[in-house]
């Protein structure tokens, strides 16, 4: 494959507009060229980040909103006054910002390396989501302080179901599922169902681009786990994924509740919705809340709950069923390698 075709097929690809044999020919190609892969990535970031340049527009867009709210709500001429001047300062500010950053940092010569490249998609991306914060709590009193929540998830069928947390994703209007592996690769993902008293979620990936996880390596045990068994989870209390490791400290979580159990792992924010697997790899639970009364406590979601929430969802519709695991692949393995195994399964939620 020529430059050009890939140019173009990567451009189709940022905007997830890729036919089926467009899709083929483009993963036939990166994945048996290293060049052409590593080039397939730059102009991804490339497409990406350059669309932030647009935030011009929607500047526009934003200042006739204020208007009708102007018109809508009862706000002092002062008070509106002030509002816009704070807002087009941020706008103005974001647009030099963008567009400085890509310059001073050799953007437009296209000849840095990689971690220049998704550094700086980091960095714009954290703007923009300050920005639109700030947006939320000028006009948006009512709402939550933050307009972004991360947390982790973990596959759990090779359809592209997800389970996590589901205070993760509540009350958000999209939500995005990175994995480590390859960061560029963003999949949008509907929530599909849940249960709020067990601050579960299950996800599935609504993305074309999408085809399977690929048949999951670890299984789903339901087992009671024994107390001061060695326990080990993964999970994004930062962009990249984090291991941590401790033993189930009690039978029962918070407040005696006997859905849960408490392991001695330190947990951040982020972990939550992080798998919780024993020794040989299997999954015994979900990580779902830090313990701040008591140091280096963290709670998890019994799998025996997890199992019961996906037969609910089952018992719910006809088709596209979950199907868990029951087989192993990983239990022999050293724990590096199970690790090596299941991190293109663990991902980062993010919900905006």
């Amino acid at each position: 494959m020529d430059l050009i075709r890939l140019t173009e097929l990567s451009e189709k690809y940022s905007e997830n507009s890729l036919t089926e044999s467009e899709n083929i020919e483009l993963l036939s190609a990166i994945s048996s060229d290293s060049d052409l892969k590593l080039q397939f990535e730059e102009n991804i970031l490339l497409f990406n980040n350059l669309q932030l340049l647009k935030v011009e527009k929607l500047s526009k867009k934003w200042f006739e909103e204020v208007e009708t709210e102007k018109k809508n709500t009862k706000i002092t001429s002062l008070n509106f006054r002030t509002r816009i001047i704070h807002y087009a300062a941020v706008a103005a500010v974001s647009i030099f910002a963008v567009a400085g950053t890509l310059y001073f940092s050799g953007w437009f010569s296209y000849k840095k390396h990689l971690q220049a490249y998704t550094q700086l998609g980091n960095n714009v991306t954290s703007l923009t989501n300050n920005q639109k914060s700030m947006w939320d709590a000028f006009f948006s009193p009512e709402k939550n302080e933050y307009s972004f929540t991360a947390g982790t998830g973990f596959a759990i069928s090779s359809e592209g179901y997800i389970i996590t947390s589901f205070h993760v994703v509540k009350d958000f209007d999209s939500i995005i599922v990175v994995n480590n592996i390859d960061s560029l690769i963003r999949y949008h993902a509907n929530l599909v169902y849940n249960n709020i008293e067990s601050d579960i979620a299950i996800l599935k990936i609504s993305d074309s681009t999408f085809t399977s996880f690929g048949k999951i390596p670890y299984k789903f045990n339901s087992k009671n786990c024994d107390l001061g068994e060695y326990v080990y989870t993964l999970g994004y209390s930062k962009r990249d994924v984090v291991f941590g490791e401790g033993s189930v400290s009690s039978f029962t979580g918070y407040n005696e509740d006997s859905s849960t159990i408490q392991v001695s792992i330190p947990s951040n924010p982020g972990n939550s919705g992080g798998p919780l697997l024993n020794a040989k790899g299997d999954i015994i639970g979900m990580l779902c809340a830090k313990n701040n009364e008591i140091e280096g406590a963290t709670f998890a979601i019994r799998s025996d709950l997890l199992i019961n929430l996906v037969d609910s969802l089952n018992s719910k519709q006809d088709n596209n069923q979950i199907v868990l695991s029951k087989n192993n692949s990983i239990s022999t393995l050293e724990r590096p390698k199970q690790i090596k195994r299941i991190k293109s399964l663990i991902f980062r939620v993010e919900a905006y």
